[in-house]
């Protein structure tokens, strides 16, 4: 592709100051088509987008024009390189281009597969149409041993592009986090709920309240510092190793994405300990989990009837008569019976743009009511309770008994002549009796220890 490059380059530069320079290129050799020490393998914008200049260079005898005219980026990165962990890097870029062109810098971490961007800058705005030099910093996240730096593109016109005269990444000096609550993060009086602390590097502490087990999303997790609303927040970070009930330090910049309060581009994960006690769950109508102050916070939904037993995707939906709500398997996978009653323990997230309940175990689900029972308190009693080894029923020897796990699995069922029952091989936990005589149903919860 020949392209024309026809601006008046007039700029002086002053001295630049350097720390530890671990890249440098004037873009003045090329192999083929193609710029020495770039188009790593995260590299997506082609070679035909990438265009010597052979004219105007500030540093060096050739600079690079990058053009890709659409709205969704493509990237231009550096061969992998070695970086430090926790090290801070500034990426110093001369360029230049005309109107509408956005770029940003990032980096992709190798060794977690894991990406990081800045924000984009109008290179227009910035520089006016001269070659001047813009900068960003990333600070490289624990665990990340090689990384490909990254120019991020897109909406440049189809002339001129975006001129990259010149790149040096260095060490630089360490952004500082402001030490917050969960609390702090996520309350805010903002008609929209923006974070006080949006785009903002700070360092916060919880209990890791439920973790992403595959997909995508897997090792990303939620933690909370307190009961109730505002206390919750979810961490992107994949690949992270984190377990229930770890008490983590985090530190990360908040961001708001489609409207979710999250930490992102994840600086550190120190757990602290392990094994405390998950927060309290806070009881919230299905109706009500939209709302602000329950993201990402550990709720329970209450004698909520499944209405859907199978929405598609491992996924249900539940009601308790204030709205449906759709309950997600991406932490623990759960079959429902249609019409059945349930209690739902999981944190809240939203996921293509509905807020949705994850629970995390089997205990996170209990049966509270089956299709078509009504429970009679009154009308049936059984001992002991809990009980170890064998129960007494005070039933009609025409009664049909049929005993049900906390999942609805039908564990037991006997037709008439019931009085005792050996409930030593079920396992420990919730069951539901369920006796029907005389046209009548009766439920009692039976605890087997």
């Amino acid at each position: 592709m020949t392209k024309l490059f026809t601006l008046l380059l007039s700029i002086t530069l002053g001295a630049a100051s350097f720390g530890q320079v671990i890249f440098e290129s004037d873009l003045s050799s090329w192999t083929d088509t193609d710029p020495d020490g770039w188009m790593g393998s995260k590299t997506n914008i082609g070679s035909e987008n990438v265009v010597e200049q052979p004219i105007g260079a500030m540093h060096g005898t050739a600079m690079a024009q990058l053009f890709n005219a659409t709205g969704s980026h493509k990237r231009f990165t550096t061969e992998e390189m070695p970086v430090t962990e926790l090290e801070t890097y500034e990426i110093k870029v001369w360029l230049t281009g005309m109107d509408g062109s956005m770029l940003r810098t990032g980096y992709y971490n190798s060794t977690a597969d894991g990406w990081y961007y800045n924000d984009y800058i109008d290179v227009f705005a910035e520089t006016g149409g001269e070659l001047t030099m813009l900068s960003q910093t990333v600070t490289i996240p624990t665990g990340c041993t090689d990384a490909e730096f990254i120019l991020s593109l897109h909406s440049t016109d189809e002339l001129v592009g975006i001129v990259i005269d010149s790149v040096a990444i260095a060490v630089g000096e360490p952004e500082e986090s402001e030490e917050v609550s969960i609390y702090d993060i996520q309350y805010s009086e903002d008609a929209d709920f923006i974070s006080p602390y949006a785009d903002e590097l700070v360092t916060t502490s919880g209990i890791v309240t439920g973790v992403f087990l595959f997909g995508a999303a897997e090792g990303t997790f939620f933690i909370q510092d307190g009961e109730g609303a505002w206390n919750g927040i979810y961490v992107y970070e994949p690949g992270t190793e984190v377990a229930l009930g770890d008490s983590v330090v985090v530190t990360g910049e908040v961001t708001e994405y489609f409207t979710l309060t999250e930490i992102v581009s994840v600086v550190t994960v120190n757990v602290v300990s392990s094994g405390h006690p998950m927060p309290a769950a806070v009881a919230v109508p299905t109706g009500s989990v939209t709302d602000e102050e329950y993201e990402g916070v550990l709720v329970q939904l209450e004698d909520a009837k499944c209405t859907n037993p199978d929405v598609g995707f491992g996924q249900f939906e539940v009601d308790d008569n204030s709205g449906a709500r759709l309950v997600d398997d991406e932490m623990f996978s759960y079959t429902p019976a249609v019409d059945n009653y349930y209690n739902v323990t999981g944190v809240t997230f939203l996921s293509f743009g509905e807020t949705k309940v994850y629970p995390r175990m089997l205990s996170d689900i209990e049966v509270t009511g089956y299709a078509g029972i009504e429970e009679n308190e009154n009308g049936l009693s059984l001992y002991p309770n809990p009980a170890t080894e064998m129960i007494t029923l005070n039933v009609n020897a025409t009664a049909l008994v049929n005993i049900y796990s906390v999942d609805g699995a039908l564990v037991y069922s006997a037709n008439g002549n019931v009085n005792t029952i050996d409930v030593s091989s079920f396992d420990a936990g919730i069951y539901q009796v369920v006796v029907t005589e005389n046209a009548t149903t009766m439920t009692e919860r039976l605890i087997v220890r």
